[in-house]
């Protein structure tokens, strides 16, 4: 991203595709069985992953915490304005912020699933990484066109990425205290991966790709899919 920032961009669309068809495998292939399995109502189940739907869509509105401003930020800014002037560089900080909750929730998410069944956490990780690569590629985006430089868009996307490690080592530690509320860990995730497939990775897909590659962007969606089916 930092020395092929064009073909990195162009890479990402393809990368978004694959990461939709990801998180839906994980979540309807994945996740659902087991959150099924493990609580054994489908009304608790489906409510809680309705509650993630409406906590996150809340956070969207309100906290600006998800990718939908990553793009614009960059687009709306004009050509030659001092990167202050335009107001990208705040974004860029709120853009971070949001980032470290995020991969905070992340690392929860995935240690949660490996404490439950290796397998889950194998597709969680795997939705997680998919999730990651186009949204890094995004953020680096921000970044660099608020004005930061190339180390110091390196040094803040690896503080923010350690937030994983830190949700997810704290949520080992404590996971005899929270036993009981795993399964509904799971079925949150559910609700998290669902909204995020469907509100911020298809929307961006139809309204940046080329129609020339939509043959493309269907195999790489159904291929997310497929793969998620076959390792779990």
């Amino acid at each position: 991203m930092l020395w092929k920032e064009q073909l990195a961009k162009k890479l990402s669309l393809f990368l978004i595709s694959f990461a939709a068809g990801v998180l839906l495998g994980v979540a309807f292939l994945d996740l659902l069985p087991k959150a099924l399995e493990e609580i054994g109502d489908i009304h608790k189940v489906a409510l809680t992953a309705v509650v993630a739907i409406v906590v996150f869509f809340t956070l969207e509105r309100f906290l600006w915490w998800y990718h939908h401003h990553r793009i614009h930020a960059a687009e709306h800014t004009k050509h030659g304005d001092h990167p202050e002037e335009s107001g990208i560089a705040a974004k860029a900080y709120l853009l971070l912020i949001g980032d470290g909750l995020h991969n905070f929730v992340d690392g929860v998410l995935i240690a949660v699933a490996f404490l439950t069944d290796f397998s889950l956490g194998v597709g969680v990780a795997i939705g997680v990484i998919a999730h990651e690569l186009p949204q890094e590629i995004a953020d680096f985006g921000v970044m660099l066109h608020a004005g930061f430089s190339k180390a110091k868009t390196l040094l803040l996307n690896f503080v923010t990425a350690s937030a994983t490690l830190v949700g997810a080592v704290i949520t080992f530690f404590i996971a005899p205290a929270i036993e009981g509320f795993t399964p509904f860990v799971i079925a949150f995730a559910v609700g998290v991966f669902i909204y995020i497939s469907l509100s911020d990775l298809i929307p961006e897909i139809h309204h940046r790709s080329e129609h020339k590659y939509d043959l493309v962007h269907l195999a790489l969606f159904v291929g997310g899919i497929v793969l998620i089916g076959w390792v779990v």
